[in-house]
């Protein structure tokens, strides 16, 4: 059987333009080379940019596929939701199918709700998927599948089980890169390996799909699975091989230090046998100065954690991230120590944020001093605990975006107010002027920061003169230059 994976990778902004994300998609990758092992054709469509419906339909009748395979996270999915259409339009005898993080939160968008996609694959695709096209192949009933949806004759919606988590990794083949083509990667692509050695997330934020995704397996209390470290080492030396000219590697796991066992074991012998630098995301928690000194002597290069908000009744209450303050300083400051460069990844726009918890935001990242940080607007993800609170709250509208770099989707108190637009769209800025203010001797540290805080809250200036002092400094602060922005 030929399948042709369909992947939607860019995103596209309100006046026209569009940025390529154009990365390696692990999942897709492995399920490529499951299927290829079961004897099935199987190629790709990396979507980087805007196809119209005659280019798009074009080539997937030159691919000639037996079945079309999307896979989309929420973001894309409406990208996913308008290909399916032309080629059902075009060519209605097509299979499609579809899965992806979107599929796990919302499969009854996908099936029954969109006409044009036949079967949607819940769960993990490894195994589910290669049992789909062999049961198409062959002509037996597709819909006896556990992970899969689909309608049947008559037009019943069959939803069937979620099967167990996969909880020997070390089972699982190594990804088919070959199904990408290194020319639609963006260039950081191309100079780092991505790997992943481990799946599923202990933590229950709640603006993140862990929580929802983790219920709808049987054995949920094994989310959280390693790969054998000696099963990882493999795959980065066969990498290596792959690829003469990498750089350096990317781990895409937030939890790599959760096994301390593991973790000690990994770190020896990653620098022993693979020696490639290396960058990582982490969870405050689960840092102290020995793990971040292990990661250091590993190779660790850059390192990716979440601060979310600064406000720790927000951080901690509405989003569930529970780590203090002092805490995200703390870890931020030891990996500058050791030599480690950090990343912070932060949001506004949410749920009963105002202007002065994203002050605490800024404040909070001008103590840690991060070398990067990404400044991210929240966006509301189907059935997650932080949707639930904009349903309830009346925030949310059929608005839809491709990134979370775009304007928010939700209608928030005080989102127009003046302060909370300056705030919100000068992170990067306000956060270097509070890091000079803190480097000041007390009390001009104190005072300093005092006053700044007070041309977005005081009632006491005249609310034109307050901006009109804000804006001068803003843009003079903007005049000295660009950030440095690490890679990772």
């Amino acid at each position: 059987m030929k399948i042709t994976f369909v992947y939607p990778d860019f995103f596209q902004y309100a006046d026209g333009s569009f940025f390529p994300e154009a990365r390696l998609h692990l999942g897709i990758a492995m399920m490529s080379r499951q299927l290829k092992d079961a004897g099935h054709d199987v190629d790709l469509i990396h979507v980087v940019r805007p196809w119209d419906r005659e280019e798009f339909v074009s080539e997937v009748k030159v691919r000639a596929p037996d079945m079309l395979a999307f896979s989309a996270t929420t973001m894309m999915y409406q990208k996913a939701r308008m290909y399916s259409e032309w080629v059902r339009e075009a060519m209605p005898d097509l299979t499609t199918v579809c899965g992806g993080t979107h599929a796990q939160l919302d499969a009854e968008d996908i099936v029954p709700g969109t006409p044009s996609i036949d079967f949607v694959v819940r769960g993990e695709g490894d195994f589910a998927l290669v049992e789909l096209a062999e049961a198409l192949e062959s002509g037996s009933d597709p819909l006896g599948i556990d992970n899969v949806w689909g309608i049947a004759a008559g037009g019943k919606v069959v939803r069937n089980p979620v099967r167990p988590l996969i909880e020997d990794l070390d089972t699982l083949p190594f990804a088919d890169r070959d199904l990408f083509d290194d020319e639609l990667l963006c260039e950081d692509q191309r100079e780092r390996g991505t790997v992943m050695a481990c799946r599923g997330c202990p933590y229950n934020c709640t603006y993140c799909s862990n929580h929802i995704q983790r219920l709808q397996y049987p054995n949920r209390k094994a989310y959280v699975r390693f790969r054998s470290v000696d099963h990882v080492i493999s795959e980065l030396r066969w990498l290596r091989e792959r690829s003469p000219g990498l750089k350096f590697i990317r781990f895409d796991d937030d939890i790599l230090t959760w096994d301390e066992d593991w973790f000690t074991e990994f770190c020896a012998k990653y620098k022993a046998e693979i020696g490639l630098p290396f960058v990582c995301n982490a969870f405050v928690n689960l840092l102290d100065e020995e793990t971040i000194a292990m990661f250091a002597d590993a190779g660790c290069e850059v390192m990716a954690m979440g601060i979310e908000s600064g406000n720790p009744w927000l951080r901690g209450r509405i989003l569930h991230r529970h780590m203090t303050n002092d805490d995200i300083v703390r870890v931020y400051q030891a990996c500058k120590a050791h030599g480690i460069k950090t990343v912070s990844t932060n949001m506004v726009a949410m749920p009963h944020e105002t202007v002065d918890m994203v002050l605490d935001t800024i404040k909070v990242n001008a103590r840690a001093e991060p070398d990067t940080m990404q400044v991210s607007v929240f966006y509301p993800f189907p059935n997650t605990h932080m949707y639930d609170i904009c349903v309830e709250e009346g925030y949310l509208t059929d608005g839809h975006r491709d990134s979370i770099f775009c304007d928010s989707i939700l209608e928030l108190p005080d989102s127009d107010r003046p302060e909370m637009v300056r705030a919100r769209e000068n992170v990067h800025v306000l956060t270097q002027i509070y890091k000079r203010f803190n480097r000041l001797p007390d009390p001009l540290r104190e005072q300093a920061t005092k006053a700044m805080d007070g041309l977005f809250l005081s009632d006491r200036i005249p609310r034109k003169l307050r901006l009109r002092i804000l804006d001068t400094i803003l843009e003079r602060e903007k005049a000295k230059g660009p950030l440095e922005f690490v890679k990772y």
